[in-house]
């Protein structure tokens, strides 16, 4: 398997868990839906629909644009050495872009329906305590960006912690006989 294959293989399950969590989230407002009396009870499910829609429909990007992701995410590299395998930094950074996509699309939804209920009229005050009660939403969107699009960075910080502290020992190899 290429790189690419992995990376495109990650997405696709990365698409396929989001689409589950969107139908879950789906069944559940339908039920709500089914018991609601009130007329802003429904305006609200309405909205928590668009909510499941919108996770069910990141999955489904996901799933499509796994290739055009992957792409971005490794690079196809040379396969002419007999056995040459994938680098462990290359997995890393896949698994870590991977991690990236899940935090913005588990986020994103969120972030769009907390802003959307912000903007429906309610008073200055409460909007910006709803905006700083989603603190945590825009954290994760913008971790989720970070990782993401920094994925190489963060594989040679990685490499680089590991060999912290030890001696690289290159120019005494060829003299040990001496």
């Amino acid at each position: 398997m290429s790189k690419r294959e992995i990376a495109s293989l990650a997405c696709k399950i990365l698409g396929i868990y989001i689409i589950i969590q969107g139908i879950n989230v789906l069944s559940s407002v339908l039920l709500f839906v089914s018991t609601a009396t009130s007329d802003q009870m429904a305006h609200e499910s309405f909205i928590n629909i668009i909510f499941s829609l919108v996770y069910i429909l990141f999955g489904v990007l996901l799933w499509f644009f796994s290739d055009k992701l992957s792409a971005i995410m490794a690079t196809e590299g040379n396969h002419s050495k007999e056995g040459a395998g994938i680098e462990v930094s290359e997995i890393q950074r896949v698994a870590f872009s991977v991690l990236g996509l899940y935090f913005i699309g588990s986020s994103l939804p969120r972030l769009v329906s907390t802003l959307t209920s912000s903007m429906r009229g309610l008073p200055n005050s409460f909007t910006g305590f709803i905006l700083l009660g989603s603190g945590g939403i825009i954290t994760e969107f913008i971790i989720g960006l970070g990782i993401f699009l920094g994925s190489q960075g963060l594989v040679n910080f990685l490499n680089n912690m590991r060999t912290v502290g030890l001696k690289k020992d290159d120019s005494n190899e060829g003299n040990e006989d001496i």
